[in-house]
């Protein structure tokens, strides 16, 4: 029938996020040797066929949240929902990037732990990549938020949230929110640490108390199971 409109086209990497998403418990638990893709189709609610078609091989699928294309798909669609805040409201801007840096290192783990397994050493120029620019954007962000602190802190910081992404990638341990509370904990103390500087400084010139820094970026709890409010 003229002008009937036809199906939207597929959002393939939407599609091969679901899938992946679905298969990366069993990577996690038994491993990518132990893991079939009958299995794997399985736990997608494909047929074998279905699962081929998005991931022609195994490895296509279990090193899925390594792929440039899919992590990079990850950060768009944050800034896309998110990005706005970085100058309207910088502190929610950092509490909704913590929340996404939890769903992000839960999408690349189990593809970690799978190129560990296969021997396969390129992907730590993805991780390096994605964790540059994280702690870059965070560091200017917090520079915005607390307007006080000292180039040393946020130099500081900017390492110390690096470290907790890396060990969280890794650390098959790490439960849903344990990054997001750990990360604001290290904020918060390296930015009361700076305020606690300046007010020492303040109190040597004789100006009397400054304002901590530290009361500047203090953020409201966020709700558990709720990855993007």
């Amino acid at each position: 029938m003229f002008g009937k409109k036809g199906r939207p086209p597929e959002d393939r990497l939407l599609r091969q996020r679901e899938i992946y998403g679905a298969v990366a418990p069993l990577i996690v638990q038994d491993g990518v040797r132990q893991l079939s893709m009958r299995q794997a189709a399985s736990v997608a609610c494909l047929s074998i066929g279905g699962l081929y078609h998005y991931f022609p091989t195994k490895r296509d699928l279990v090193l899925h949240g390594l792929s440039p294309e899919a992590v990079y798909r990850h950060c768009q669609d944050f800034h896309e929902q998110f990005g706005y805040l970085a100058d309207l409201d910088p502190e929610r801007y950092i509490r909704e990037g913590f929340a996404f840096l939890d769903t992000l290192v839960s999408f690349c783990r189990p593809a970690i732990h799978a190129a560990l397994e296969l021997g396969t050493e390129s992907f730590w120029e993805v991780i390096n990549t994605v964790l540059t620019a994280t702690v870059l954007d965070f560091e200017a962000t917090l520079r915005r938020v607390v307007p006080e602190i000292s180039d040393e802190d946020v130099h500081l910081c900017g390492r110390a949230v690096r470290r907790s992404l890396c060990a969280a990638l890794l650390d098959k341990s790490v439960a849903p929110n344990e990054l997001h509370d750990e990360l604001r904990v290290l904020m918060d103390g390296y930015v009361s640490r700076s305020g606690q500087r300046e007010q020492a400084l303040s109190g040597a010139r004789g100006t009397g108390t400054g304002v901590s820094a530290a009361g500047l970026v203090r953020l409201p709890p966020r709700s558990r199971g709720n990855t993007f409010q």
